[in-house]
C-alpha cells in the first residue's frame, strides 16, 4: 500500500519551483559536464590551435588550409575511440612525469595526401587510406612534432607541460593510454584542404588539466553551493510505502494459491506500520483515510533519520 503525503506535495511544490526544470538529472555513469566558463576558456584555446595549425598546414603541404573547430565537449575514452573509423592516424603525445597522453587525430588519407605535397606531388582527391611507410612515419612525425607545439603553446598552463611526440596508431579499439571510462575533454574540427573537406579531432585526458582548468574557471566554486545542494536534496523524488509485518511460507504454498485464498497476516491491528522510503525505515504510522483517499499518520520518527 502506497501513502502520499498531499500536504507536503503541496508545500513542495510552492516552494521549489519545478526543481526539476532547473537542475537536470545527474548520470552517474557519465562524466560530469563542464562549467561555461571552463567550456570558455578550452574552446578559445582549442581555436588558437586551429589557427596555428590551419598556418602550419598551409606553409608545409603548400595546399591552402582552413580548420574550424566544431565543439568542445567532454565525454569517456571510450565513447571517444567509438565515434572514429576503425582505422585512422592517432598521434600520440606525452607529457614529462605522467602517464596520460594526449591524442592529434586524423584520417590517414589526409595525412597521406600531406605527405604527396609535401613531397613535390599533386593531387586533387584524398589518396585510399593505409598505414604509413619508414618514409611516410618520418615525414609525418616531423610535421606534428611542430603541431604538438603548437598545441602546448595555445593551451598554455592548461596543460601539466610540454607535449612530444610518442608514438603513431593506427587502431583507436586498440590504443590502450587510458582506461575506457576515464574522461577526456575532445574538440572537433572541420578541416578543408584546398577543395577537400575532412574532420579531425584532438583528446586531452581530464586528469591532466582539471586542477589547472578549475583554477582558471570562476563559476566553479558558486556553482556548487551548500544552498543549492540542499535544495536539490530535499527535491529529490522518493517513492514512500506502508509495510506490514512479513509473512513467510514455503514455495509449494506460493504455488497452490488461488483466486479467494486467505493469508494470515502476523501483524496485529494495533501496530503501526513501517513507512518505507525504499528499503529504509525512516518512521511507523498508521493507515486511515481522508475522504475517498488513503492516508497514513506519523506516529513517531526513527532516530536515524534526524540526524
Amino acid at each position: 500500500m502506497t501513502a502520499t503525503y498531499q500536504e507536503a506535495d503541496m508545500i513542495a511544490s510552492s516552494v521549489l519551483d519545478d526543481p526539476a526544470k532547473r537542475y537536470p538529472a545527474y548520470d552517474f555513469s557519465r562524466p560530469a559536464q563542464l562549467g561555461r566558463d571552463s567550456t570558455r576558456h578550452l574552446e578559445a584555446a582549442f581555436e588558437a590551435f586551429a589557427r596555428l595549425w590551419s598556418s602550419q598546414l598551409t606553409a608545409k603541404v603548400r595546399v591552402r588550409t582552413h580548420i574550424t573547430l566544431e565543439s568542445v565537449a567532454l565525454t569517456s575514452h571510450e565513447e571517444y575511440a567509438q565515434t572514429l573509423p576503425s582505422t585512422t592516424a592517432m598521434i600520440a603525445g606525452s607529457f614529462a612525469d605522467r602517464d596520460e597522453p594526449c591524442v592529434i587525430q586524423f584520417g590517414l588519407d589526409s595525412a597521406l595526401l600531406w605527405v604527396v605535397q609535401m613531397m613535390g606531388g599533386k593531387s586533387t582527391t584524398l589518396p585510399e587510406s593505409r598505414t604509413f611507410t619508414p618514409i611516410e612515419h618520418a615525414l609525418v612525425r616531423h610535421l606534428m612534432d611542430e603541431t604538438l607545439e603548437h598545441l602546448s603553446s595555445s593551451l598554455g598552463t592548461l596543460l601539466p607541460g610540454d607535449c612530444v611526440f610518442a608514438g603513431v596508431h593506427y587502431n583507436p579499439q586498440y590504443m590502450q593510454v587510458i582506461s575506457a571510462a576515464a574522461p577526456v575533454v575532445v574538440a572537433r574540427y572541420a578541416m578543408r584542404l584546398g577543395e577537400i573537406d575532412t574532420v579531425a579531432t584532438v583528446m586531452l585526458p581530464v586528469s591532466a588539466i582539471v586542477d589547472r582548468l578549475t583554477e582558471t574557471s570562476g563559476d566553479t566554486g558558486a556553482a556548487h553551493s551548500a544552498e543549492q545542494t540542499l535544495e536539490q536534496l530535499r527535491a529529490t523524488p522518493l517513492d514512500i510505502t506502508l509495510r506490514l509485518a512479513p509473512l513467510t511460507i514455503g514455495a509449494g504454498e506460493i504455488l497452490e494459491l488461488a483466486p479467494g485464498d486467505l493469508l494470515r497476516l502476523p501483524h496485529s491491528e494495533t501496530t503501526p506500520f513501517e513507512l518505507m522510503a525504499g528499503s529504509a525505515p525512516i518512521a511507523r504510522a498508521t493507515a486511515g483515510a481522508r475522504g475517498s483517499r488513503l492516508t497514513c499518520q506519523i506516529t513517531s520518527i526513527h532516530e536515524e533519520t534526524t540526524r
